[in-house]
């Protein structure tokens, strides 16, 4: 069995992002799949990449980068949840760490508090709200695999007991969705890197 392996959902349409594939965007020199995959990393031996709707963007963007695999979602039209599927039942580690593709903020040290955690189910939360990225261990994945009522991860998490681990960074709530979030991003990280 392998340490922790990380899940990234990268099969959405971008619906609202006017056409673009939102993971291939650029975000002060790295692309938003680029910087996502580099949040975790450091804590992955390996790291599923699902793909979707703008796979060979993606794969194109992210395919130099080293621990990566690319898992294909041919049902990427039934939501986001059939990609999280499809990357558990490709993940081997004993632990997994899940990250939308389009949440590119998180910091190292939200994922070093995660693995602290003790649970089967551990989430980050940012004055009590839950955020990315959710760490899974091996009897979670086995259970929500073997589970066919759980409509989403929500209800998944929901249903049963999460070991919640406050974090003091807002930046786990955040996603990029719209133009708006996409320029907010891109300030964020220029700001950021010029510190």
């Amino acid at each position: 069995m392998m340490g922790t392996e990380g899940v990234i959902l990268a099969a959405g349409k971008s619906s609202r992002m006017t056409g673009n594939s939102k993971m291939t965007m650029d975000l002060n020199g790295r692309t938003v799949i680029e910087r996502s995959i580099d949040s975790l990393r450091p804590f992955c031996s390996r790291i599923v990449v699902v793909t979707g709707f703008h796979s060979e963007a993606v794969m194109e963007s992210a395919g130099h980068c080293t621990k990566v695999v690319f898992v294909h979602n041919p049902d990427c039209e039934n939501g986001m949840f059939s990609s999280l599927r499809m990357g558990l039942r490709h993940a081997e580690g004993e632990r997994v760490l899940i990250l939308p593709g389009d949440c590119p903020f998180i910091t190292h040290e939200v994922c070093e508090k995660l693995l602290q955690g003790k649970g089967d189910i551990v989430l980050p939360a940012y004055q009590g709200k839950h955020g990315h990225p959710v760490l899974l261990s091996r009897r979670a994945i086995e259970d929500l695999l073997a589970d066919d009522r759980c409509q989403s991860l929500q209800e998944y998490i929901s249903a049963n007991k999460a070991e919640i681990i406050a974090v003091d960074f807002q930046e786990i709530l955040w996603d990029i969705d719209t133009p708006e979030d996409y320029a907010k991003a891109g300030d964020y990280f220029q700001a950021k890197e010029q510190r």
